[in-house]
C-alpha cells in the first residue's frame, strides 16, 4: 500500500517541510532543526503505519529541538516527559488524519 507524500506539517506554530529521499545506513528519518525540515526515507511510503510512526518519531525529535530540551546540559527525565505530554502527544492527536490519509 503506497502512502501519499506529505509536503509539510504544522508544529508549534511553524511550518516544517517534509522531504522524502533514500537514506544511508538503514536510517528511516532525519530531523534538521536549522532548516526546519524532516527527511523521511522513501521506503516509508510503502507502508502506511511505518510512515506514520516514523513521522511521529521525527516530530518528537523536532519538538525536543524547537523547545530547547535537546540542548539541556543535564538530562532531566521529567522535562522530557512533560515535553512529550504537552507537545508531542497533542500534535499526534491533532494530526491523526495524516495517518488515515487515503492512498492516491
Amino acid at each position: 500500500m503506497v502512502v501519499d507524500k506529505l509536503k509539510s506539517i504544522k508544529l508549534m506554530g511553524k511550518t516544517i517541510k517534509i522531504i522524502y529521499k533514500e537514506l544511508e545506513n538503514g536510517d528511516w528519518g532525519e530531523c534538521d532543526i536549522d532548516s526546519q525540515v524532516i527527511i523521511l526515507n522513501k521506503k516509508c511510503l510503502e507502508d502506511k503505519k511505518h510512515h506514520w510512526w516514523t513521522l511521529v518519531h521525527e516530530v518528537t525529535h523536532m519538538v525536543f529541538e524547537l523547545s530547547g530540551v535537546a540542548f539541556m546540559e543535564r538530562n532531566e527525565e521529567e522535562a522530557y516527559v512533560r515535553c512529550v505530554e504537552n507537545l508531542v502527544i497533542p500534535w499526534v492527536l491533532d494530526n491523526q488524519h495524516l495517518s488515515d490519509k487515503k492512498d492516491g
